[in-house]
């Protein structure tokens, strides 16, 4: 897919990724850092794209994804101390 054609898909859905996020989260810095990797894999997945049918659909499922690995190296993070 075109940069430029990229770029604006990104602009006309970023509000639309950030609210997922703030669904998503607990506090503004985890919504914000949730919403960045959302929009980074969207966007690397657009350019890599050559036509995308259903946008609003591929992006959703780009974030869910994306949310799901946040998801899981959270888990990762938290471990139960023994001391």
């Amino acid at each position: 897919m075109e940069k430029q054609k990229a770029d604006r898909i990104i602009i006309k859905y970023s509000k639309k990724i950030y609210g997922f996020a703030m669904k998503k989260s607990y506090s503004y810095e985890e919504a914000e850092e949730l919403c960045a990797e959302m929009i980074s894999e969207v966007y690397l997945s657009l350019l890599h794209a050559d036509e995308v049918v259903n946008v609003a659909g591929y992006i959703w499922r780009i974030c869910e994804h994306t949310y799901a690995k946040y998801v899981a190296t959270e888990k990762k993070k938290q471990g139960v101390s023994i001391d």
